[in-house]
């Protein structure tokens, strides 16, 4: 892998998650902070593989609403690893199902770009603040919501293989596939491995350092589901969350206000 490619793909890998961790969860979901219009809507537009922007919130909502109980979405507690990993965008608990679609990158993004602007609508009521908001609501519609998500499975395809060939293709294959996993892990990993808090009555989320670097801070999760509003998690000096620094910065380009933070515990 040339350097160049090795940029890309790392550049890549940090823009999508911050895009999810800033636009959608913090942002779209829990109202941490808020965003200038213009640049709130266009991480929505760069994050939209993740999911339509009702469905991810109404869907995380409930997440925080049935921690880890029988109505929890995706808890591996309740429906197992890899239902909670990955199975539960498919509706399968087949381990095998679960373990190759989470390793088909370029694959599994055509499939959700079918698949995800009609499964898994049963919590959209928990995002009527949502649908009301005139370009989510359109962003949600499934026709456009695929047209846009297969422009953002064609255009890396065309454009890493006519600067770097197959082999550019290959990297950006796996790197999505590591994308992928990494956000999938906040369900399964994190409520399986890790520190729990005492505060923490409901559920069993819990802080993982290692998945709190990789997902850009999301791996402090049982600080997460402690504070779901704070626009900053890792509570305790030390704790790394790239996220939070990327919104300070904002902050200071006046593009982010209306912060609301937790004070960090010594």
């Amino acid at each position: 892998m040339t350097w160049s490619l090795f940029i890309f793909c790392f550049c890549y890998y940090l823009l999508a998650g911050l895009v999810v961790v800033i636009g959608y969860h913090r942002c779209l979901t829990h109202k941490a902070l808020k965003l200038k219009p213009w640049f709130f809507r266009t991480l929505i537009v760069l994050g939209l593989p993740a999911g339509t922007p009702i469905q991810w919130v109404g869907n995380h909502r409930s997440h925080h609403m049935h921690t880890d109980e029988e109505l929890d979405p995706h808890s591996p507690i309740v429906s197992g690893f890899w239902y909670a990993h990955c199975g539960w965008y498919i509706n399968s608990r087949n381990p095998i199902i679960c373990f190759l679609y989470s390793i088909a990158g370029p694959i599994r993004m055509g499939i959700d770009a079918i698949n995800r602007p009609i499964s898994n609508q049963e919590h959209n009521k928990l995002a009527r603040d949502v649908a009301e908001d005139k370009f989510l609501n359109w962003i949600s519609e499934p026709l456009v919501f695929r047209c846009i998500v297969f422009a953002h499975l064609v255009l890396p395809i065309l454009f890493t293989y006519n600067l770097w060939g197959v082999n550019g293709v290959i990297a950006w294959s796996v790197t999505l596939v590591i994308i992928y996993n990494l956000g999938d892990s906040i369900d399964s990993i994190s409520h399986l491995f890790g520190e729990q808090l005492k505060e923490n009555k409901k559920g069993a989320a819990r802080n993982n350092a290692i998945i709190a670097i990789l997902t850009l801070g999301d791996g402090w999760h049982a600080d997460h589901h402690l504070f779901p509003s704070s626009a900053k998690l890792g509570f305790k000096k030390g704790r790394i969350d790239l996220s939070w620094y990327i919104i300070l910065m904002l902050e200071k380009l006046g593009i982010a206000s209306d912060i609301k933070v937790r004070k960090e515990k010594k």
